[in-house]
């Protein structure tokens, strides 16, 4: 069973003028933060390591997407199988080392593949600079990584001038911050994630903490 079809079905049934007043009534502006809070229970789950949990919100966050493709397929814009197509010959494109003729014997060499294929995607692009290419809405801890990789040292010296220039701590605090951010960058490791780590460590010992009690 199809059930890919089934669930468009579903979400087609929901949008219907005899369907679900809620669901019929929303755009993709009011459901995004929605998405948010789904991504947010998702991320929740894996770091619980909990799988029955995981692909439950793994289809909350699908519901979303086919909701989106939805509404974007009324308006005469694009559909779910647009999104999978697209995201296949993406997938196909920057993976050249399997589906074309380049090599990859690393990790390292991968990501080289990966951000050539994403530089000639985008050369067509007529804005340029460091922020290019950055979503503005992504969590400030991703948004900075993403700006460490690619910052250069005179545009960050800039930066710590106006920040040790001025009296703002939420300005200094945030340097030092970046500057954490700078060295995970370097050493390739995600800070979002390290974060979560960590305060994975801490929630096992307060669970220690409170079976003791």
């Amino acid at each position: 069973m199809n059930y890919t079809d089934t669930l468009i079905e579903t979400i087609k049934r929901l949008r219907a003028p005899d369907g679900c007043p809620w669901d019929r009534e929303q755009t993709h502006k009011s459901v995004r933060g929605h998405l948010v809070e789904e991504c947010a229970e998702l991320l929740e789950a894996i770091d619980l390591d909990d799988p029955d949990k995981m692909r439950e919100e793994l289809g909350d966050v699908l519901m979303h997407l086919m909701l989106h493709a939805e509404i974007a397929s009324e308006e005469g814009k694009f559909n779910f199988a647009d999104v999978e197509r697209d995201l296949n010959d993406k997938l196909v494109r920057r993976h050249p080392h399997v589906f074309g003729k380049e090599n990859a014997k690393s990790s390292s060499d991968v990501l080289k593949i990966w951000q050539d294929v994403k530089a000639k995607e985008k050369k067509e692009r007529t804005v340029g600079g460091l922020f290019d290419g950055i979503p503005p809405q992504l969590s400030a801890m991703r948004y900075a990584w993403d700006i460490a990789k690619k910052a250069d040292r005179q545009v960050l010296g800039k930066a710590e001038e106006h920040a040790e220039s001025g009296n703002s701590k939420s300005a200094k605090f945030g340097k030092a911050m970046f500057g954490l951010i700078l060295e995970a960058a370097k050493e390739k490791i995600e800070p979002e994630s390290a974060l979560r780590d960590y305060i994975s460590l801490i929630r096992e010992a307060d669970e220690a903490r409170n079976a003791k009690a």
